[in-house]
C-alpha cells in the first residue's frame, strides 16, 4: 500500500474517532451522564384516555378542555375566559380619565381531531430536552420570574403541572418548571395550543369524512325527499339516482356549496328552540349502503336578519355557519328538492 493511501486511512481513522468523542460529549449532560434523546425525555407518563381534565391559566385568560366520550367516540369541549384591553382613542383624549377595564370574553367550542392531537402530546408528556433545577437569579434567565401561565393536567385521578415560561432562543420552544422544580424546553405548540386556544382547536368541519368517500345522498325539505349518486370518473358530478350515469350539472353544483359549509362558532343550544319551519335541509351521507352521517341546516332570526345553524352528529352543538355560504344552499334547494 503507497505511503499516500495509508496516510488517508490513518485520517479517516482519526476522523471517526473524533467525531465518536464529539458525539459522547454532546450526549452527556453538565455532570458526566448520558443524557437521554430528546424524543426520550419525559416529563411525565400516561395515556391520551387517562386524561380527565386539561387547563392554561395565566393573567389575561382562562382555558379549559373537558374530554368527553359518546358511542361516535372522543371528542371535547373547550372553554376559554379572557380579558382584552379596551379600545384606547389614538387621537388621545382626557389625559385625566381613567383608563377603561379590559373586556371580558367568553369563547365555548367542541373540538375533535385537534382535541385528540393535544391529549396525545400531553400524555405522555415528553420534552425536547432537559434544563435541570434553575433557581435564584437564573429564573429570569428562563423566563421563570414571570410566567406566562400555568398548565395542568388531570391522568388517573392524578393533577400534573407546568409553569411556562419564557421562549428558547429561535422561539420553537418554551421553558416550562414542574412542580419538583425540574426545567424542561417543551414543544411551543403544547403552549400556543393553550395560548390561543379558541383560534386552534375549534372543530371546522362538519363531518368526520371526506367529500369524496359520500358516493350517495339523501335530500329532504318539507316532506319531500330526492336521492343522487355521485357519477364515477366525475370530478365533483352527480345525478339522479334515477337516471345514475347522466350527469346532472344543477345538482353537482349545489353539492359544491354544502360541502363548502364550514363552522363558523359553535353554540351548545340556540337562543331560541328551534321551529319546524326553521329547518331548511336535511342530508344523509352514504358510503354506497353505508351510513356516514347526516346534516341540518336551520335558518333562525338574528340580530340582523337571519343566520344559519348547521347540525350533525359529528360535531353534537350547533354550529353557526357564514351566511353567504348557506344562503346559496337555501336558495338553490328549490332546484334539487322540488
Amino acid at each position: 500500500m503507497s505511503t499516500l493511501l495509508k496516510g488517508q486511512f490513518l485520517h479517516l481513522g482519526l476522523l471517526g474517532v473524533a467525531g465518536a468523542l464529539a458525539l459522547g460529549v454532546w450526549t452527556r449532560d453538565d455532570d458526566g451522564k448520558l443524557a437521554s434523546k430528546p424524543s426520550e425525555v419525559e416529563v411525565w407518563g400516561g395515556t391520551p384516555d387517562a386524561v380527565t381534565a386539561v387547563s392554561f391559566e395565566s393573567a389575561t385568560r382562562k382555558v379549559r378542555i373537558e374530554p368527553k366520550k359518546d358511542a361516535l367516540g372522543r371528542w371535547y369541549v373547550g372553554t376559554v375566559d379572557k380579558d382584552e384591553p379596551s379600545f384606547v382613542n389614538p387621537h388621545g383624549g382626557d389625559a385625566g380619565a381613567a383608563p377603561n377595564p379590559p373586556k371580558h370574553t367568553s369563547v365555548r367550542f367542541v373540538a375533535t381531531k385537534a382535541g385528540d392531537d393535544l391529549l396525545k402530546t400531553l400524555a405522555p408528556l415528553h420534552a425536547l430536552r432537559a434544563v435541570g433545577k434553575v433557581e435564584g437569579t437564573r429564573n429570569e434567565e428562563f423566563g421563570l420570574d414571570k410566567p406566562e401561565g400555568t398548565l395542568k393536567v388531570t391522568i388517573d385521578g392524578k393533577s400534573q403541572s407546568l409553569i411556562i415560561g419564557g421562549a428558547t432562543p429561535g422561539g420553537s420552544e418554551h421553558y416550562a418548571r414542574t412542580g419538583s422544580g425540574d426545567v424542561f424546553a417543551i414543544a411551543g405548540d403544547v403552549v400556543q395550543n393553550m395560548q390561543f386556544a379558541e383560534s386552534r382547536l375549534p372543530e371546522r368541519d362538519l363531518q368526520p369524512f371526506k367529500p369524496e368517500e359520500a358516493t350517495r345522498v339523501r335530500v329532504s325539505k318539507g316532506g319531500k325527499t330526492r336521492e343522487l349518486l355521485r357519477v364515477p370518473d366525475k370530478k365533483d358530478g352527480w345525478a339522479d339516482s334515477a337516471t345514475p350515469t347522466k350527469l346532472d350539472e344543477t345538482a353537482g353544483n349545489w353539492m359544491t356549496k354544502l360541502g363548502r359549509l364550514h363552522v363558523q362558532d359553535w353554540l351548545e343550544k340556540p337562543a331560541q328552540p328551534l321551529a319546524p319551519e326553521s329547518t331548511v335541509v336535511h342530508v344523509d351521507y352514504f358510503a354506497g349502503t353505508k351510513p356516514l352521517g347526516s346534516l341540518d341546516l336551520y335558518k333562525v332570526p338574528a340580530e340582523k336578519g337571519n343566520e344559519y345553524l348547521a347540525r350533525s352528529e359529528y360535531g353534537r352543538w350547533y354550529a353557526r355557519v357564514v351566511t353567504s355560504s348557506a344562503e346559496q344552499v337555501d336558495q338553490d334547494l328549490g332546484s334539487i328538492v322540488k
